[in-house]
């Protein structure tokens, strides 16, 4: 990595406002939502697919 070149941070802030825009406002905190985590429902299983008998080879 010789030829890499070193930025500063200023220069990266420029660099990611240039490719990315101003971000928007942080929501505000009555804004926000409490999360929950809950458990998966139990979701009913579909049979395996049963091809059938093989298939012959030959079809003569």
């Amino acid at each position: 990595m010789d030829g890499a070149e070193k930025f500063t941070e200023e220069e990266l802030a420029f660099l990611r406002y240039a490719r990315f825009g101003e971000l928007p406002p942080r929501p505000r905190r009555e804004d926000l939502v409490e999360t929950q985590e809950t458990e998966q429902p139990w979701l009913p299983t579909r049979p395996r697919f049963d091809p059938g008998p093989e298939i012959p080879t030959r079809w003569c």
